[in-house]
């Protein structure tokens, strides 16, 4: 009987510690397949709050300024992107990368010398600016558009290090409070009567400067910074120009890829052409915050698996952020395409000129959905190191534009729709025709990747 009861009791042990054993694999393969699609969900909200703010605050300036007033708006922050181009390029992106793989030894030191290299090239910019809005009579907004400039670099270079980091909650708390709050400010003034474009650059400096000082508190926090030696400051500002230089190269490729087509319209057919591509693409851009957003953690999840000398792996672990962003972008693209008539009546009105446009948007719709995969494609391998390949696959975008608009010889609308079709499809299949060969058994652009910064000598 005792020997019954023992053997009862090991069978109910064994079964409670196989139960306990399922249950922990159960949740170890659950939080694997689950991890990716919270992180997913975190950055598009980051993305969200970012978007959204943008959005309601030039809503809220365009109709309530002037037309005058808001153009100049535009235009100022038209230049603030350039320069903020440049800084993400140099500084944001390498920081970045040695941030992802969690391996740096002390990150805030590293965050806090990027900032210091942030705030010393907008600071030099930011008089620029002030210099050429005196020059064009505008001093009274020079001082606040100066000051702007400064803290919104600061305060995106403390937000890049947290996503690199994979702290998207805290960056999309944040940055609501920076850019929806930027708006909200905005509409308490036009309430109040208030509004003005120094008031409103006021109000953002405001929202950006409390911001600012919410992240130096969150990065102050866990340990205070020391600053390297002059030698490590100027080997670190070898490694961010080794990489950053050409991830700014293919920028302004880019933006030149998207530009020659308003250009070839206003030359050859006005103002009035450029309006209706424009019309056009803003409807498609609604779905770009998906790429931006994903494009984010892309970079640092494929930067932290290849730093394991792993490139397959980089690949597995961005590809499922990729078909995310495919799922999301196809499911806003798609109706669109196909109810093109309807989607031009909800965003204008049925008495706007821009509702015959239905032969145009598909084709720039479809346009536009392939370039944000490209781009979370090209993302993956500016992570992996090697942004040399993203500044080819930009330089033959741009060059199919280019033939495409003297062979099809009518410069209309829908003429330079289709050869952004087609020069943004030449585009991905550049982008996925070096994924194939950088994942074959010998991969054969070792030559893209910086090995000194990489610390890796090609494979």
């Amino acid at each position: 009987m005792a020997m019954s009861d023992d053997m009862i009791a090991y069978a109910r042990a064994r079964l409670a510690g196989a139960l306990t054993s399922t249950i922990r694999s159960i949740k170890r393969r659950t939080a694997r397949y689950y991890r990716p699609f919270l992180g997913a969900f975190w950055t598009l909200v980051d993305q969200g709050a970012v978007s959204l703010g943008t959005f309601l605050l030039n809503i809220q300036l365009a109709r309530q300024l002037g037309a005058p007033e808001y153009g100049f708006f535009a235009l100022l922050f038209g230049g603030y992107f350039i320069i903020q181009h440049l800084n993400a390029s140099l500084i944001y992106y390498p920081m970045m990368l040695r941030l992802a793989g969690g391996k740096e030894d002390r990150p805030s030191d590293l965050v806090f010398t990027s900032a210091a290299l942030t705030a010393a090239s907008s600071l030099l910019l930011s008089a620029v600016v002030g210099a050429c809005l005196f020059a064009l009579g505008r001093g009274d907004i020079a001082a606040a558009a100066a000051i702007y400039l400064l803290l919104w670099q600061l305060q995106d270079v403390f937000r890049r290090a947290l996503l690199a980091e994979f702290r998207h909650p805290i960056a999309a708390a944040i940055d609501a409070i920076i850019y929806i709050g930027a708006a909200g400010a905005i509409a308490v003034l036009a309430k109040h009567g208030s509004l003005s474009l120094r008031t409103a650059l006021t109000a953002m400096i405001g929202t950006c400067g409390l911001g600012l000082v919410i992240h130096f508190s969150i990065r102050i926090s866990p340990r205070r910074p020391t600053w390297s030696s002059m030698n490590g400051q100027a080997k670190l500002m070898r490694d961010f120009w080794k990489l950053g230089r050409w991830v700014f190269v293919s920028g302004l490729i880019f933006i030149m890829s998207g530009q020659i087509f308003s250009w070839t319209l206003a030359m050859f057919n006005g103002p009035t052409a450029v309006a209706d591509f424009q019309a056009c693409l803003n409807i498609a851009n609604v779905a770009n915050p998906i790429s931006f957003g994903l494009s984010n953690i892309i970079l640092t999840t494929a930067a932290e698996a290849y730093q394991e000398d792993d490139l397959r792996k980089s690949w597995r672990a961005a590809t499922t952020y990729i078909i995310i962003g495919m799922f999301l972008i196809s499911s806003y693209a798609l109706p669109v395409m196909f109810m093109p008539h309807t989607a031009l009546l909800l965003f204008y009105g049925a008495n706007s000129a821009y509702v015959n446009l239905y032969h145009t948007l598909p084709i720039i719709v479809f346009a536009v959905a392939v370039n944000s995969v490209t781009d979370m494609v090209a993302t993956f391998i500016e992570g992996t190191r090697a942004p040399r390949l993203v500044v080819w696959i930009n330089l033959t975008s741009l060059v199919a534009a280019g033939v495409v608009l003297l062979l099809i010889g009518s410069l209309s609308v829908a003429g330079c729709a289709l050869a952004l079709a087609v020069a943004r499809t030449i585009g991905a299949i550049t982008a996925w025709y070096f994924i194939a060969r950088m994942l074959s058994p010998v991969n054969r652009f070792a030559w893209a990747r910086p090995a000194e910064i990489s610390g890796k000598k090609g494979r």
